[in-house]
């Protein structure tokens, strides 16, 4: 089971993404020479402006279109290592195939370049989400593990198309990239219709090893570009809606999240190239859960001066903030060696990033 320790070449797709700035930075303080792929040059500047210091340790390589068959022929050429993190998460698609398609076609384009063209390859790193395992609405707390896989999201947007909630959407999406696409379709064109079945097929014939992450719900400070918090990534811009918008309603405020911080998912993306017995695993990296409401009881505590200026909405106290559901985080904590950062640590960072952005400038009525 070869491991990547520093001084080895990583390619890391979506790199100009939220998660993949983080990526890319621990990669780089490590000593890894790091390949990242972008959609155009010009929207990778930012990202080797970001990161000059480090001169000719980062290369750019241009993916235009990562769904298309042999997209990252060139791109894993001589390196050690892919971490895949690109993946379409804007939440006003409506379609499911919009969603569904980009997930599966994205994750088998990298699987196939790295079976044909990988000469030096030994691990590949997945991104998939905690949602692929599960999620409920309703207490008492469900515990959920890498055993599980949420079918029911795939057979709910199977049943209601584009009608089915744009989270389940998703969900499904995050499910049939890493599980199978016959989940979907009655009638599979071809065989390697996802991550593991593709890895299961040809594993024997492979000189790399695969592995999934299965990030929760990351917050912290981004790094890259960002002109307001309406250009937030998806999981940015949900926490600071529920903790800015004074118009959510009980049943949203009393809903579950598992949180993890950027660094730490970054660094279980680094750890999953160096740990050997990362090799094969289905991996959940999660620090801990709590509902919306829970979430802004902590931060009243942590930074009351917020809520007595009226600057964050206090929502409703008296709500039960017992969570629905929480991951199970002990294998991934063993198999990755990692301790992850607190809930208050994680809360207070975010918020800090939020206010030193400006998005706090205009008082909401609470």
């Amino acid at each position: 089971m070869p491991t990547l320790q520093a001084g080895s070449h990583v390619l890391v797709t979506g790199a100009n993404g939220y998660i993949g700035y983080w990526i890319v930075r621990k990669l780089l303080e490590q000593g890894y020479t790091v390949r990242a792929a972008v959609r155009s040059l010009a929207k990778g500047q930012p990202l080797k402006d970001y990161f000059s210091s480090y001169g000719d340790k980062l290369e750019l390589i241009a993916v235009p279109d990562i769904t298309r068959n042999g997209a990252f022929d060139e791109a894993v050429k001589g390196v050690d290592g892919i971490i895949h993190t690109a993946t379409a998460s804007d939440f006003s698609i409506v379609e499911p195939e919009d969603w569904i398609k980009p997930a599966l076609d994205g994750t088998l384009s990298v699987l196939e370049s790295a079976k044909n063209f990988g000469d030096k390859l030994q691990r590949l790193v997945i991104t998939s989400s905690v949602v692929a395992a599960g999620f409920t609405d309703s207490p008492p707390t469900v515990r959920i593990t890498e055993e599980d896989w949420n079918d029911l999201a795939v057979e709910i947007t199977k049943s209601q198309g584009r009608d089915a909630p744009v989270m389940i959407k998703y969900t499904a999406s995050k499910v049939l990239a890493e599980k199978g696409e016959h989940l979907y379709r009655a009638n599979v064109l071809h065989a390697d219709t996802a991550a593991w079945e593709f890895y299961n097929k040809h594993k024997n014939n492979l000189s790399w090893e695969l592995v999934t992450i299965l990030p929760s719900h990351v917050l912290g400070p981004a790094l890259q570009p960002l002109q307001g918090p309406e250009t937030l990534n998806v999981s940015l811009w949900l926490f600071y809606d529920a903790i800015t918008n004074p118009q959510k309603s009980d049943e949203e405020l009393k809903g579950t999240y598992n949180y993890i911080h950027v660094e730490d998912i970054s660094q279980a993306h680094v750890a999953a190239l160096q740990r050997a017995e990362a090799a094969g695993e289905r991996i959940i990296v999660s620090a801990g859960a709590e509902t919306f409401q829970g979430t802004r009881n902590l931060l009243r505590q942590l930074r009351p001066e917020l809520y007595e200026a009226k600057v964050l909405p206090v929502g409703n106290t008296a709500l039960d903030v017992t969570p629905a559901y929480i991951y199970n985080i002990e294998k991934g904590k063993k198999v990755l060696g990692l301790e992850y950062e607190k809930e208050a640590k994680i809360l207070k960072d975010t918020v800090e990033f939020f206010e030193s952005r400006g998005y706090f400038k205009k008082t909401i009525s609470a």
